[in-house]
């Protein structure tokens, strides 16, 4: 008899586990029941532990021989065994994990979350028990708690099981809900849908609305009617909640024309909608169903047309990560390189690349919002790594989230193969995407009211005409000085470094020495002729491209080319040119006539903390300072090279 496949759907909530599967003779889901409770869907999330079980244990799937199961089950088998047998009794695993606690189970001891596995294996082992074999094609989990502990939990269910990442999903709950809703008939969905999700901790209620034109999203509006409408607050007197769940039905149909609502949750499973059902009605389709989670996630691991309707909109729910993630390559046109593409919910979005850098500690970091597509830049500076050669330092840079807009990017020094080995220093950058929009959102503020005070004080750069009999006097055309956008500059390793002591420049520069610190060149397009003779002469812009793409370069090149022979790294935060006065792609200039290196050297010595290079396994977190953008794009002027075999690497959901 050939093995079954089986697309499966598992619904882990923290009282209650579901699983569906799909039938293939009738082409729907359909839930498992056990067959000491077959009226309800709901197995318990119970475990009991029997040392004779263990001994009398015959056997199991090859699917489970990587898992001790020996002695242990779970739902209602252990419901029923706890009075018979002796043994242990395990319950509150969900919470228990939550709690990240450990469990002790006939004197051995077990994390929480191993046990909430081991629970949901069970749970799948006793459905697959009628199958002489069977082959899991795609398992998808769906999760009443986004909680990190608990999704990292369920990433232990897939290597448990041995699934590869095409053979595993973890949705929310309200992923699977929609999944449910866009594989039933599209009339039912022609205009909002509404989903109330009746459960222990109250009522929440979904208002999901689908936009008609292009871009086509899906936006869920949430309203969290736990204090109106709890178990706790009516206990059985349900024509009070009756009641009052048909005011909060008015109140959220009132807003838009909804087609179709959609009821779930152990709040409903009583028969006590009168008044409140009546209303409901009204104009549109009702549906309750205990397993609509459960089907949506069995949907999901179907794919397909079942989720084609579905995966033409861009889902925007409360853990869709709306923000792509990448770095500006510094070329001409600032050209974007992602590292992790948003659109999906926050446990599934990561993504990695690995770049080279040439003379530099630099990398900008950008924050694009997908609907909006505005964008956000910060740059980080990284220290305490070993002087190499250009094109030697190899860095992955990797971007994890542990919430829609929250996350961190992690920088590791990879070095160089064995010629540069690498210092498995590791440099982490904590984001927050809503901090970092109020912060810009509060910049424009400032200069709004900057501008507008600009213009009660009569300084505006309109032209006020010619006439000298101006009531005020003669009129000026008086050129705008350029307006400087802070970005924020995170230091790794180190404090941020103390500004050097300015030096003076000779006298044919034609500037003060504080002029040039503080007014940087962003574009270098002011550049007299004479200068931009010599600059060629020590790097060509135009031939970075043709430099980088080279036999030795095996991925991404930070691009900022130097020549090694006349410039030396001064803590990696100011370069000096010791043959002539003029310092490359530098925020200060120094004159070793007038100057000795050392003064620089002493300055940033002070400020600089110093890292021990041979512990392994150093991760460092680093602090915010602001930088205006002019100073970061004037050090940073040269460009990424991307080779055509590395093009795909950025991208790496879910792994």
């Amino acid at each position: 008899m050939s093995d079954t496949q089986l697309y499966l759907g598992l619904d882990l909530g923290p009282e209650y586990t579901q699983l569906s599967y799909y039938n293939v003779d009738t082409r729907e889901p359909e839930s498992v029941y056990h067959k000491e409770a077959r009226d309800t869907y709901m197995l318990p999330n119970i475990m009991f532990y029997s040392a004779y079980n263990k001994k009398s244990d015959d056997g199991q799937s090859e699917a489970y021989k990587f898992i001790d199961l020996a002695g242990w089950c779970a739902g209602a088998k252990a419901s029923a065994c706890r009075f018979e047998e002796n043994g242990t009794v395990v319950d509150q695993v969900y919470e228990r994990t939550l709690r990240n606690e450990n469990i002790e189970v006939a004197g051995r001891n077990y994390k929480a979350g191993d046990l909430l596995v081991k629970m949901m294996i069970l749970h799948i082992r006793q459905f697959t028990e009628q199958f002489e074999g069977f082959v899991i094609k795609k398992l998808t989990v769906t999760v009443a708690d986004t909680d990190p502990r608990i999704i990292a939990a369920v990433r232990g269910l897939k290597s448990a099981l041995r699934l590869t990442h095409d053979q595993f999903n973890i949705v929310s709950h309200l992923d699977s809900g929609l999944c449910y809703i866009f594989a039933q008939p599209e009339p039912l969905r022609n205009n909002s849908v509404g989903l109330f999700d009746f459960g222990r901790s109250g009522l929440d209620f979904y208002r999901i609305d689908m936009t008609r034109k292009y871009p086509l999203i899906v936006t869920v509006e949430h309203v969290n009617f736990h204090d109106r409408m709890n178990m706790k607050r009516f206990g059985k007197y349900h024509e009070d909640m009756d009641e009052a769940f048909a005011d909060i039905v008015k109140e959220c149909m009132s807003q838009v024309f909804i087609s179709s609502v959609f009821l779930t949750g152990i709040g409903f499973a009583d028969n006590w909608m009168k008044q409140s059902a009546a209303v409901l009605c009204q104009g549109r389709r009702v549906f309750v169903g205990q397993n609509i989670y459960t089907k949506g996630a069995c949907y999901r691991s179907l794919g397909g047309v079942y989720t084609e309707a579905l995966s033409r909109y861009f889902i925007d729910t409360e853990q869709t990560v709306k923000t792509n993630i990448g770095i500006n390559l510094m070329d001409e046109k600032k050209t974007f390189w992602p590292i992790a593409y948003g659109g999906l919910e926050w446990f599934n979005t990561r993504g990695s690349i690995e770049v080279f850098l040439d003379n530099t500690r630099r990398i900008q970091i950008v924050y694009q919002d997908i609907l909006t597509e505005e964008e956000w830049r910060e740059t980080v500076e990284i220290y305490g790594l070993p002087a190499r050669p250009k094109k030697t330092t190899k860095l992955s840079i990797s971007v994890e989230y542990y919430g829609a807009d929250k996350g961190a990017i992690v920088i590791r020094d990879l070095g160089f193969g064995s010629l540069y080995p690498t210092t498995n220093k590791i440099y982490r950058k904590e984001f927050d995407i809503g901090a970092i929009r109020r912060k810009h959102a509060e910049k424009l503020e400032a200069a709004r009211r900057e501008e507008e005070l600009r213009i009660r004080m009569g300084d505006t750069e309109e032209l006020r005409g010619e006439d000298p009999a101006v009531e005020h006097g003669n009129a000026k055309t008086v050129e705008a000085e350029p307006e400087v956008h802070e970005e924020p500059v995170v230091y790794y390793g180190t404090a941020s470094p103390v500004e050097p002591e300015t030096v003076e420049e000779p006298d044919d520069f034609g500037t003060e020495a504080e002029d040039v610190v503080e007014e940087i060149d962003d574009d270098a397009g002011d550049m007299t002729e004479a200068e931009e003779l010599e600059d060629d002469a020590v790097s060509d812009p135009e031939n970075i491209s043709d430099e980088i793409d080279d036999d030795e370069t095996e991925s991404v090149d930070a691009a900022y080319e130097v020549d090694d022979d006349e410039t030396e790294s001064v803590d990696a935060a100011y370069e000096v040119d010791d043959d002539e006065t003029e310092s490359v792609d530098a925020a200060y200039e120094v004159d070793d006539d007038e100057s000795e290196s050392d003064d620089i050297t002493d300055d940033a010595d002070d400020s600089e903390i110093e890292i021990d290079e041979s512990e392994p396994d150093d991760e460092e977190t680093i602090d915010e300072e602001d930088l205006d953008d002019e100073d970061s794009d004037e050090y940073e002027q040269s460009a990424f090279s991307i080779p055509s075999y590395l093009r795909g690497q950025h991208f790496d959901p879910g792994e």
